[in-house]
């Protein structure tokens, strides 16, 4: 059953909530990954993007394209109440803050990029650029 859900670095050290040598500090620079996670699938003509985005509302993600590079950026801020004196945390896990990805993927018509979010799941769909598909497909010279 480990090899299924292998465990962290941080879980070389266990207690009863965790490691105690876990702080923000630590995990903010050697925590998990804070990207969100990203496949990449080609297809005839163009990509796939499929980012994962857990927790987030479409309207806390935003996607750019500009000089050849695809931006995906997004923010969460905290939903909790700093003023909450009842109870004290031992273990926080969740992630707020936020995150930016690029992608080169050449000059495109920006305009034929769709996209959509379901389920905590940004779907776009990007066509290949023109340079791209003519690498894919190659170019026959003609000889004379």
């Amino acid at each position: 059953m480990s090899t299924l859900f292998p465990r962290k670095q941080t879980d070389l050290f266990p207690s009863l909530f965790g490691s105690g040598l876990e702080s923000d500090f630590f995990n903010k620079f050697f925590g998990e990954n804070t990207y969100p996670q990203v496949d990449i699938k080609e297809k005839e003509g163009q990509y796939e993007f499929m980012v994962d985005l857990p927790g987030f509302s479409k309207d806390e993600v935003e996607v750019e394209y500009k000089d050849g590079y695809l931006e995906i950026r997004g923010e969460r801020e905290q939903n909790w109440e700093s003023n909450d004196t009842e109870g004290r945390y031992v273990r926080k896990e969740r992630s707020y803050g936020a995150f930016k990805r690029s992608f080169y993927i050449g000059e495109i018509d920006e305009k034929q990029i769709a996209g959509s979010f379901e389920k905590g799941v940004l779907m776009l769909q990007v066509p290949k650029s023109n340079e791209q598909a003519r690498k894919d497909k190659g170019y026959r010279i003609p000889i004379e």
